[in-house]
């Protein structure tokens, strides 16, 4: 066996690996060449833009602060178990007049922890 191709051999196989992973090669990779290190990038689309519907109990709203809270059911969309929290609203204008206590079906993206989209009185 000739030694002078082992050394070729091995990155040859190990550029295949890193294909087969799903990862590029470090000469192709622009991170590798610009001295950084190769970390993985994040997916294009992210999750937390997404729009989930919930139902739940109205315990207060404060216009002023722009803030609603819910004791929201279980959110299988967003992953979420049931639970009473405090969600930012987006337009805070735009609620309608909704009394503590009172049931709603609301919208909401888990950006910043929770923003309310849209509110209203469930039926």
């Amino acid at each position: 066996m000739n030694y002078k191709t082992r050394p070729t051999s091995a990155v040859s196989i190990a550029a295949l690996l890193l294909v087969a992973c799903g990862q590029q090669a470090p000469e192709e990779n622009a991170a590798a060449s610009s001295g950084m290190p190769n970390t993985p990038t994040m997916p294009a689309a992210s999750p937390a833009a997404a729009e989930h519907t919930a139902h739940g109990t109205m315990n207060s709203i404060d216009r002023a602060a722009g803030t609603v809270n819910i004791s929201h059911e279980a959110v299988t969309s967003a992953g979420w178990p049931a639970m009473t929290m405090s969600f930012k609203l987006a337009d805070a204008s735009a609620v309608p007049e909704l009394a503590p206590g009172q049931r709603v079906e609301f919208g909401f993206t888990t950006e910043g922890g929770g923003t309310v989209t849209r509110i209203a009185a469930a039926e």
